[in-house]
Parts: structure tokens; C-alpha cells; sequence
């Protein structure tokens, strides 16, 4: 994925959604441990591991109305603050706002993310 791709989609963004799209990938990308491959995949600004498209890591979501940070396999890990939101089987998301008040707790949520990478729940 170039940077050109990850421009043209911003580019598409009412202005406060493409600021605070901007400033989640910013702490995404400042607070993970390690480097993480990003791209365009499924109409999000999407973070994985080793190229591992399969098992991405996490992803920033634009809709009309709300910017999140969305865990692919957010139920797998721990939240002790209950920072993270949904139900379905995997997927679970931060508001904005919460993922920028809480920068310390999305590092660790980052770090559980990568290690958790390729898990899958116990059936």
C-alpha cells in the first residue's frame, strides 16, 4: 500500500472526520510495539502484523457520524477498563475520544493485539 493510496482515502473525509482518522493512526502508529504494515482494506485504514492481511491487527473506522479504533480480535483480549465496545463474535471498538484520552491503555491493547495475533477463541 503506498501513502498514496492511504491520502486518497483521507482525502474523501469531511474535514473533522479525516483530523481525527488522522490522529487515531498517528497513536496507532506511535504506540505499538514494533512496526506495522497499513493499508486500505475494507474501507478502513487497517494495521497488521508481518503482512498478515488474514489476521489484522486493527483498524481505523470513519462512518458519518464517528471515528473509532476497531480490534479485530478484541474479545480475546483484557480490558480491565472496559474501554472497549460491541458484541459480536470478534470484532470490538473504541470511540475516539476514548482512544485519545487513554493513549497508555491502547498501547497495551496494541501490545495484547500482536501477541494475540493469530489466536482464535476456544470453540
Amino acid at each position: 500500500m503506498t501513502v498514496h493510496q492511504i491520502d486518497v482515502w483521507l482525502d474523501q473525509l469531511p474535514e473533522d472526520r479525516r483530523a481525527e482518522a488522522e490522529a487515531l493512526a498517528g497513536l496507532v502508529r506511535e504506540r505499538a510495539p514494533g512496526d506495522l504494515d497499513e493499508a486500505i482494506k475494507w474501507n478502513r485504514l487497517t494495521f497488521t502484523a508481518g503482512g498478515d492481511w488474514h489476521h489484522w491487527l486493527c483498524a481505523v473506522s470513519v462512518t458519518r457520524h464517528t471515528v473509532g479504533l476497531m480490534f479485530h480480535k478484541g474479545v480475546l483480549l483484557d480490558d480491565p477498563e472496559s474501554l472497549l465496545g460491541g458484541s459480536g463474535r470478534y470484532l470490538r471498538s473504541m470511540p475516539f475520544a476514548r482512544a485519545q484520552e487513554r493513549p497508555d491503555a491502547v498501547a497495551a491493547l496494541l501490545g495484547q493485539a500482536i501477541d494475540r495475533q493469530k489466536d482464535l477463541l476456544d470453540e
